[in-house]
């Protein structure tokens, strides 16, 4: 949607009903809407680094833009995978940190390899999301059973069946995409058991490295 076709006053509207909201929320519970505000915050300088560094990449094309965006939403998904683990970050930050290098170099490198550059930033990011929230239940399922003997085995269980939630809401809305972009349904379909192959391998690798790295610390 193009600048000049957002409506002022639509624009003016949902200002008000975000203000009439967070004043409500200011007298129920202002201790809420304190934590709401720094987690808007955060969102709104990440929105602002993401939307500069792929202005960045398709304003030069270069292959070091296509590195720095995929550096970018790597640390991005390692700092929302520790995000719900704040207690024991600094326990899980390696595991979690080589868990998500690995996966998305098995993410990014498929999508390269599958698609031409130009897409590179949507889908890759997509894939990367739906890695970030089967991790960060995998983590969190972790942290819940880590009294017992069968932790690793149980977490590795839950690390196959959330992939399939995010995978399931995701990758049609990539399929429809192609079809609208004008790719032959066939085509489209193709290419879109690739990426889930290629997310399905990435999840449960990052899930094993992460979950093995965390018992090897926990044996020592």
């Amino acid at each position: 949607m193009l600048v000049s076709e957002i409506s002022l006053w639509g624009a003016a509207l949902v200002a008000c009903v975000v203000i009439v909201a967070s004043i409500a929320l200011a007298f129920l519970d202002n201790q809420m809407l304190r934590r709401m505000l720094v987690v808007f915050g955060a969102t709104v300088v990440q929105m602002a680094i993401v939307v500069a560094v792929v202005w960045l990449v398709y304003q030069t094309y270069a292959w070091w833009s296509y590195l720095l965006w995929f550096l970018l939403v790597l640390v991005l998904s390692i700092c929302w995978c520790l995000y719900p683990l704040q207690a024991i970050w600094k326990k899980v930050l390696c595991p979690v940190s080589v868990a998500m290098l690995v996966g998305c170099i098995v993410v990014g490198g498929s999508t390269m390899l599958c698609l031409p550059l130009s897409v590179f930033l949507s889908v890759y990011s997509v894939l990367m999301a739906c890695m970030t929230a089967s991790m960060m239940q995998t983590m969190m399922s972790y942290q819940r059973n880590l009294q017992k003997p069968e932790a690793l085995r149980e977490s590795m269980s839950h690390q196959v069946r959330n992939l399939a939630q995010p995978l399931v809401m995701v990758i049609p809305m990539l399929y429809a995409g192609m079809l609208l972009g004008g790719v032959p349904a066939l085509e489209a379909l193709l290419v879109t058991l690739l990426l889930i192959a290629a997310s399905f391998v990435g999840n449960i690798l990052s899930g094993a490295i992460a979950l093995q790295m965390l018992r090897s610390k926990k044996t020592e």
